[in-house]
């Protein structure tokens, strides 16, 4: 990740994403292509005075952080280069992400390979074995 940018909506939303290019190809509209899109989820605790915020994926169903998104340039009110603390945060959340996927293509390569060899298992068995007869 290189140009990390906390972007505001005209939705509302907050987004931090990786801007990884801003083009001109596609119709008269500006593009925005970036890539570990994730909302800006803030809560408030007002109890204790304190305000919390989650990373939730900008779209849904998109969690693998090098899928590339077009954002229509047109949707976007601000753009800035987030703080240092949440910049870290953002960083952490994206490499957790990548193991949690990593592991679970590991686990299904591996539950994948286990189904395999029980076919096979069950193959053998309806094989009839054929032993040429030396007379």
């Amino acid at each position: 990740m290189s140009d990390i940018r906390q972007m505001k909506l005209f939705s509302g939303e907050e987004i931090l994403c990786d801007l990884v290019d801003v083009q001109n190809e596609y119709g008269d509209e500006e593009v925005f292509i970036i890539r570990a899109a994730y909302l800006l989820i803030s809560k408030e605790d007002f109890e204790n005075n304190m305000r919390y915020y989650t990373f939730r994926p900008f779209m849904m169903h998109i969690l693998d952080p090098s899928h590339v998104l077009l954002l229509n340039s047109a949707s976007v009110i601000c753009i800035t280069n987030p703080h240092t603390i949440v910049l870290e945060q953002y960083v952490h959340h994206c490499a957790l992400v990548r193991n949690e996927m990593a592991e679970l293509e590991q686990s299904n390569v591996e539950n994948h390979l286990d189904k395999m060899a029980g076919e096979d298992a069950q193959r053998d068995n309806n094989v009839v074995d054929l032993k040429p007869k030396v007379h």
